[in-house]
């Protein structure tokens, strides 16, 4: 029986790989837009000027995040991102002719940001966040090759990607394009004032949904791995942490206002937190070398439309209904965060309006609880003390009665999580 199975699915894997070999060989990538000015003649200062507005555009497109390499090295790749079928590595985007982008021209480029497919028809994973950059305007592509071209060559080889059979058939991709891949908007591109800073609202949209690929990360996705189109921003788990709800209901209820989102993006602070998991690289990399024009308009984007923002209030009366989680609280916690749960400028966040404690999935609480957080190096003159690990001091039981006091105390939850439902946060 077993035989019979492997034949069967080898049969359906070859059928669909001939499909695919079909559909690659009859469609091409799409329309190319013509450049945004001839960049084989460049003068000294425009290149100059357009190297600056290729370092703006790679910051906000946040390329260094995963395009670094383990060493540091800002794009020459190896960055692991997990995902449900393996392990897939950022790439070398170095100007290296062996194992970077040397080769590439603009137009390569361009069908790289906006088709996922590499010189020679090589489909790129989807990790690469092409289903976001597929409406990079031209003068901003144009700008980030300039940039990329300028870049000192790293020969590090490239990692191959650590995929499960059947996703490690880069043919198969060219279905899943097919199927999920969004055509960019109608040429002329971009439209709509999308790159232009007077036109804050548009410019938020601009960087969102498209440099900045918020959705990426904050919209679930189906059994495919493509993003729930109707679940757009609405929050998922990614890599063993909670990405957020942001849409702007999600953010109000959560108490975030448009310039507590401001300051957060730019400082990677605010009173709902500090900058953890994945954010923290962003705020690294991209947030904080933003323009305050440029974080304006993302925030005002991102709660455009949100009702007033409606934070649970604090009930004082999870200390009797739970006794043994504040008692743990008072030995472990009060002393940085305050019995209040006020926290300390620089030192601690505050938990009386920390949104780590109001999430449905306590995951990320868990996790800050278990494994600690490192000092933080924020924005300008911003930063925050170590919070220790505490996994190796307390117990299944004692981590679900102070993981449910912080839920109970500050975060709005009636309900108590099951100790197996904190034990198995995975971690």
């Amino acid at each position: 029986m077993k035989r019979v199975l492997l034949i069967l699915a080898g049969l359906l894997a070859a059928a669909v790989i001939g499909a695919v070999v079909v559909y690659v060989a009859f469609t091409g990538p799409g329309e190319i837009p013509p450049a945004s000015r001839d960049l084989s003649s460049l003068s000294e200062g425009d290149r100059e000027q357009m190297v600056q507005a290729g370092a703006y555009v790679a910051r906000t497109g946040d390329c260094v995040a995963c395009h670094e390499s383990p060493d540091g090295l800002s794009l020459a790749g190896g960055t692991p991102m997990e995902t449900p079928f393996g392990t897939i590595y950022g790439s070398n985007i170095t100007p290296s002719r062996d194992h970077g982008i040397a080769g590439y021209s603009a137009d390569d480029l361009y069908r790289v940001m906006v088709y996922g497919i590499a010189p020679g028809g090589k489909h790129l994973y989807p990790a690469m966040p092409y289903t976001s950059y597929h409406a990079i305007s031209r003068a901003d592509n144009d700008a980030l090759w300039v940039w990329l071209m300028a870049q000192n060559p790293v020969d590090r080889p490239n990692r191959p990607a650590e995929l499960a059979f059947p996703f490690n058939l880069r043919p198969l991709l060219a279905f899943w394009n097919l199927i999920y891949r969004p055509e960019p908007p109608e040429l002329p591109d971009p439209g709509a004032g999308a790159t232009d800073p007077a036109a804050p609202m548009a410019r938020g949209r601009y960087l969102v949904e498209v440099l900045g690929h918020c959705s990426e990360c904050h919209t679930p996705r189906n059994l495919a791995y493509a993003r729930k189109t109707d679940e757009h921003l609405q929050g998922t788990v990614i890599e063993d942490a909670l990405a957020p709800d942001i849409t702007p209901a999600g953010l109000a209820r959560r108490g975030w206002t448009t310039d507590d989102l401001e300051h957060f993006l730019a400082n990677g602070l605010s009173p709902q937190g500090v900058m953890t998991f994945r954010m923290f690289p962003v705020l690294s990399h991209s947030t904080k070398y933003m323009t305050s024009e440029d974080i304006a308009a993302v925030a005002a984007y991102l709660t455009d439309g949100a009702p007033p923002p409606s934070p649970p209030d604090p009930r004082p009366d999870a200390i009797a209904q739970n006794p043994e989680g504040h008692r743990l609280y008072l030995g472990l916690c009060a002393g940085c965060h305050g019995s209040d749960g006020a926290g300390q400028p620089f030192g601690s966040v505050p938990l009386a309006s920390n949104t780590s404690a109001m999430f449905d999935n306590p995951i990320n609480l868990v996790r800050v609880i278990r494994e600690g957080i490192p000092a933080r190096h924020l924005a300008g003159y911003q930063r925050m003390q170590e919070m220790p690990a505490f996994a190796d001091r307390l117990n299944d039981d004692e981590m679900a009665a102070l993981v449910n006091y912080l839920r109970q105390r500050w975060g709005g939850h009636d309900a108590t999580l099951a100790v197996s439902a904190v034990a198995d946060t995975p971690g």
